[in-house]
């Protein structure tokens, strides 16, 4: 029996050739809300930034007292980028032209340079989301580090500090440079274009802060997130950075080479840096979890007190060995954790840099690998299917909450010099060096007794004070401003008993001898810096140069007045002075064009104004001398009457003799 024909079914036929089930595209909607609300809620706790005050501590170094930043030209740039040109210690032209941008738009307001960090820092915080979209392509994952990252307290010192641009600046240029490899590993290494930019940022990273050299580890590990391992190819597409890499920090050593590193080497055996280092990692993995009792500058220990230095060497010892023995396969962990590692090793204090045993700000960078591992695992568990999933979600919330309330009252200790160190006397009581620069903050306030109280107190824990040849020099300044030159003196002998080459000690050592009448021994200092420290002092020039006047050495005097203008052509004293010294041998002539210049350099100066005055009456050009007379006095220079009388006379008899 033949058995009847199946007749086709369709439906089924269409279920077999129905495409197999694709991931639904996930909507990028949350992910740009969620980062417009942690980039506002990071301009509110960063705000107190904007009505700050520049500081003491190397914003006078980088912008107030930098004459590098005066001037954009291109002859300018060129210096500024030249490998010699070393500021405060490094190498970062990039930030230092930064600066320069910045006092032609605002000259020294302070609210651009700080709008500038927080408007950098926004930019990292859209860049690092950036980032974690897409290392994770998870929301949750991407906007909980993006919040941690954000507005983590120990982000205050790279945010609201002037001086630390190069902090936000260099983390910009190096998560694109992450960026662009990792859009060049997606595209299977085929589109070249990608690997070039991100060569180009890490440059610009490097010119920023030397710290941006550890980049090249980091792209290892991103290799290690998408491909779990490691190939020659890989290795061999990492020469271009290590070589920027290398040739940028033989840069840093050659610019971060000081006497204080070499104390610190001297004061320290390599075993005990060794466990200052370890130590380091301890405090920065305490200090993400519990961000309080911050400051702005953590001491070294006395070397009868490393005790604690050692406890946390060993717990650092600790926790990586167990980190390495229990998650070394663990792909989060081993990437999360050697980003940390490898990041914040150059900044451990192996090789000692600065007197401070760690610094909020060094982990601007590291803490991203930290974050990565935090918003991962918080992401799995608000997502994850067990019943109680959705109440891990109040995690990210309350830190959220909790660190924004304190970077905003971490941000208020900023706002100004005395604010600033006394917030790190509120925590260590006895830090010599918040003493010694809120005793020197007191001396720009002219309160004397008060700074010289702090600088004593500085002095009295030197143990633990390296650099304490500064508050000797301090209170030097102090005495010598109070009147009290033989005290002033005896400091500045100190501070060079500590410290052989301190330039500004024998500067100010030399101004109190002139000011007590050895002006032997004041050119004999201003001489030990221009031959031996510094040749180009200009103001060692220019002080010497008074010295010889009042031995009557005039031509020596002149000598200095003209190396001092050579070096720097904007410094309007000594042709003020040298102008003084042609007027007093009746060289009008060479005196007033020494008053030109000066008037040039400084045109509201009714002094220079009244000099010239005199030197054009001696040469009986009255109308001249009366125009610069009332020009003084304009100025609100004190002008006598009868002189100014007198000149309109002589001013019109002379009009009247001519018609």
């Amino acid at each position: 029996m033949i058995k009847p024909e199946k007749k086709h079914d369709s439906r089924k036929v269409q279920h077999q050739h129905r495409p197999a089930n694709k991931e639904k595209p996930v909507s990028l909607k949350p992910l740009i809300i969620g980062n417009a609300v942690i980039a506002l809620i990071a301009v509110v706790v960063f705000s107190p930034c904007l009505t700050g005050e520049f500081l003491g501590w190397d914003d006078f170094n980088y912008i107030r007292d930098n004459a590098l930043i005066r001037v954009f030209s291109w002859e300018n740039i060129v210096h500024i980028f030249n490998f010699k040109t070393i500021v405060v210690g490094n190498y970062h032209p990039l930030t230092v032209l930064s600066y320069v941008i910045e006092y032609q738009l605002a000259g020294l307001n302070p609210f651009l340079y700080h709008f500038d960090n927080l408007v950098l820092h926004l930019f990292n915080i859209i860049l690092f989301s950036w980032l974690m979209w897409l290392l994770t392509k998870k929301t949750y994952a991407t906007l909980i580090a993006t919040a941690l990252f954000a507005v983590h307290p120990m982000r205050v010192e790279s945010v609201v500090w002037a001086a630390e641009r190069k902090d936000v600046l260099y983390a910009f240029f190096f998560l694109l440079s992450l960026i662009f490899y990792v859009y060049f590993l997606l595209e299977k290494r085929k589109n070249n274009q990608y690997y070039i930019v991100s060569i180009l940022f890490f440059v610009l990273s490097i010119l920023s802060k030397g710290q941006a050299v550890v980049l090249p580890l980091t792209l290892f590990l991103v290799d290690y997130w998408y491909t779990k391992k490691i190939t020659l190819n890989s290795v061999l597409n990492k020469v271009p950075y290590f070589f920027f890499s290398v040739v940028s920090g033989i840069l840093a050593l050659i610019a971060q080479h000081s006497s204080l590193t070499e104390q610190r080497l001297m004061a320290h055996s390599f075993l005990e840096r060794l466990a200052i280092a370890a130590f380091n990692i301890t405090a920065y993995l305490y200090k993400l979890v519990y961000p309080f009792n911050l400051s702005c500058f953590y001491k070294y220990p006395a070397a009868d007190d490393m005790w604690w230095v050692y406890g946390g060497a060993l717990i650092a010892v600790v926790v990586v060995v167990a980190t390495a023995v229990y998650f070394r396969k663990n792909k989060l962990v081993v990437f999360g954790s050697l980003f940390f590692l490898f990041t914040i090793s150059i900044v451990t204090q192996i090789l000692p840099v600065g007197n401070a045993i760690i610094a909020d700000r060094y982990t601007y960078i590291p803490y991203i690998g930290l974050f990565f591992i935090i918003g991962v695992l918080l992401d799995r568990a608000i997502t994850g299917k067990h019943r109680n999933s959705q109440y891990f979600l109040a995690v990210p919330i309350v830190l959220l909450v909790v660190f924004s309330i304190k970077t905003y009252a971490q941000s208020r200790t900023w706002h100004n010099n005395e604010t600033l160190w006394q917030n790190v006397l509120k925590q260590d009581p006895n830090n010599g060096v918040a003493c010694n620069n809120l005793g020197y903050d007191y001396i720009d306030k002219a309160d004397y007794p008060t700074a010289i109280a702090l600088l004593k107190k500085a002095i009295e824990n030197e143990d633990s004070y390296i650099e304490c040849y500064h508050a000797y020099q301090n209170l030097g300044v102090a005495y010598s401003r109070s009147g009290k030159n033989d005290e002033a003196i005896k400091s500045f002998s100190t501070a060079l008993s500590r410290q052989p080459a301190f330039v500004e000690a024998y500067f100010s050592r030399g101004l109190a001898y002139t000011d007590i009448g050895k002006y032997d021994s004041a050119v004999a200092d201003f001489t030990t810096i221009i031959t031996k420290l510094d040749t180009l002092h200009t103001k060692s020039y220019y002080s010497r140069a008074i010295a010889y006047n009042k031995l009557n050495m005039t031509d020596r005097a002149i000598a200095d007045y003209t190396s001092a203008v050579r070096i720097d052509p904007n410094y309007g004293d000594p042709y003020v002075n040298r102008g003084n010294i042609f007027f007093a041998h009746n060289s009008f002539d060479a005196a007033i064009a020494d008053y030109n210049v000066a008037l040039r350099i400084d045109p509201e100066d009714g002094n220079t104004y009244l000099n010239r005055s005199i030197a054009y009456f001696r040469m009986r050009r009255f109308q001249d001398a009366l125009d610069d007379a009332l020009k003084a006095k304009e100025l609100k220079k004190d002008v006598d009457p009868n002189y100014i009388s007198d000149l309109k006379n002589a001013a019109n008899a002379v009009s009247n003799v001519k018609r």
